[in-house]
């Protein structure tokens, strides 16, 4: 396994000063935040490439592109053609993709409908391209639950349709540790966050989820994609990442076998 940084975690930084953030502290990859000012709002080819320029001269691989394309929205075909633009200039087979639609309890069967009939071609676009499409699991999206993301990926059925794992913290949202186990052999990305028992965030060591577990899931299935550090909890914001940063590490080098020497990592 690796680790990565999501630029969307320093959003208000210029996203050169966040490559160079990740790579001090030590990350392998980062993925790109899909939104201004760390992409343009319109396709720029010239400008994703030279991302991809800036984090190869830092040792970085761009892990994924964080894209906010989804199949209901007006002209998806067009968007989602952009999206894989991008993630070809970035140097990247991931592409992360919404679902939207709404809560999956609540979902209009209309668009329920809609939804799962275009992402049968995406998908198929995106295993014609060599991509893989990676299912944000969030609240207020079709995909907000295990029971939806299995029925989206194992309906489509192509290879290219996967999922991105993260723990929601909402009242009825699956048991994160039970849901990683369901999803593990679907997994292409694992944004690692965490949350108190009143669902507000903070660091990854000290919420209820046990990354620990986690990691052994992850392990198990012979998982050997990037575990991301989306978002930071603190006054002191690299301070917090250090401190994230050095926790995962730690949990890889348990499972994967790496030294702490290789991996740079302070012991915690």
């Amino acid at each position: 396994m690796k680790l990565g940084l999501c630029t969307i975690a320093f959003q208000e930084k210029p996203l050169e000063e966040v490559i160079d953030i990740a790579a001090d502290y030590g990350f392998n990859g980062i993925e790109i935040w899909g939104k201004p000012p760390h992409l343009p709002a319109e396709y720029d080819e010239s400008y994703v490439k030279n991302i991809r320029e800036m984090a190869n001269r830092k040792g970085l691989e761009i892990s994924a592109f964080g894209s906010y394309v989804n199949p209901l929205m007006d002209l998806h075909q067009k968007y989602f053609e952009e999206a894989f633009k991008i993630a070809y200039d970035l140097g990247t087979d991931i592409v992360r993709i919404w679902s939207s639609g709404g809560p999956s309890k609540s979902i209009a069967p209309s668009d329920r409908r809609l939804l799962l009939f275009r992402l049968v071609s995406i998908s198929q676009w995106a295993n014609f391209r060599n991509i893989r499409l990676g299912l944000e699991m969030h609240n207020n999206n079709f995909t907000d639950s295990v029971a939806t993301i299995l029925e989206t990926i194992e309906g489509i059925g192509l290879p290219s349709l996967q999922t991105y794992y993260q723990p929601l913290a909402r009242s009825d949202a699956d048991e994160p540790h039970a849901a990683a186990e369901k999803l593990a052999e679907h997994i292409v990305n694992v944004h690692a966050q965490n949350f108190d028992e009143t669902g507000k965030g903070c660091p990854i060591a000290d919420g209820i989820v046990d990354y620990a577990r986690i990691v052994e899931i992850l392990g198990a299935a012979e998982y050997d994609g990037y575990l991301e550090i989306e978002f930071v909890h603190g006054d002191n914001k690299l301070e917090a990442l250090q401190q994230d940063r050095d926790y995962l590490a730690s949990l890889i080098n348990r499972v994967d076998g790496d030294t702490l020497k290789d991996l740079d990592i302070a012991p915690v």
